[in-house]
């Protein structure tokens, strides 16, 4: 489901470049290495496949993620990128007395199952042409954390939240893609569509119905510790300011 997820993104993408193409927003030739910025920035939606022992216990994650990138005057074809994305791999809500002295007044209660992922490393780019693939290594941090938050019901929003339960640590993979250029007047826009597998080694973590009320008002965790790789796939956009 997931490889045919991020094939059917690059058929689309493909598509609306090829589409464009007769109304020159596709910039195939139109800009070249020193017309672009030395920096550019991605932004879009993601998905993750838990692999092996996680996959057993978590079936996908959706979120969103987005990246810095510094490619070399001189060598545009090597950069390096920063990326951050946050996933969510599980909701449970419920409505719950906001105190036991302030029983008459309930409030929401949501616990989310959430990763935050941090990571650096070089790139490789095809820095021109129609098409433009690339390829990157990383390394960095991956926090698996489970967080409450008491909304009203109201829907005016948390008024207060805590961190139930984390556990984080090193994480590393490799990763690639494709870019499509779009061509617009002060900035290059690209469509970007990739994948990459991250590796985080063993993590603890929660599930949906692992955080368990006491009668004492204490909380009871039913962790579950496994290796926790999966693989990262996502579409959107990219974008660089160009130089006057």
């Amino acid at each position: 489901m997931s490889r045919r997820f991020l094939l059917g993104g690059f058929v689309i993408a493909t598509a609306l470049a090829s589409r464009t193409a007769g109304a020159q927003v596709f910039a195939a030739e139109r800009s070249s290495p020193r017309s672009v910025g030395l920096w550019m920035f991605d932004v879009g939606g993601q998905m993750a496949q838990p692999i092996g022992e996680f996959r057993g216990q978590v079936e996908r994650a959706w979120g969103l993620g987005a990246s810095v990138r510094y490619h070399f005057r001189r060598l545009p074809i090597l950069g390096f990128r920063g990326d951050g994305a946050w996933l969510n791999y599980g909701n449970e809500n419920k409505s719950v007395r906001l105190s036991p002295t302030v029983n008459r007044v309930f409030v929401d209660m949501r616990t989310m199952n959430n990763i935050a992922l941090v990571s650096v490393g070089p790139e490789l780019m095809v820095p021109r042409g129609p098409i433009r693939p690339y390829v990157y290594g990383f390394a960095g941090y991956s926090y698996f954390y489970t967080e409450s938050s008491a909304n009203d019901d109201n829907g005016g929003g948390s008024f207060a939240s805590s961190t139930n339960f984390g556990d984080g640590g090193f994480a590393s993979g490799w990763g690639g893609g494709v870019r499509i250029p779009l061509a617009f007047r002060r900035i290059e826009a690209a469509l970007d569509a990739g994948a990459r597998m991250t590796k985080n080694g063993v993590r603890s973590y929660l599930r949906r119905g692992d955080v368990i009320d006491q009668a004492d008002g204490s909380l009871l965790f039913n962790q579950r510790t496994t290796a926790a790789d999966f693989w990262q796939y996502h579409i959107g956009m990219s974008f660089a300011p160009r130089l006057r």
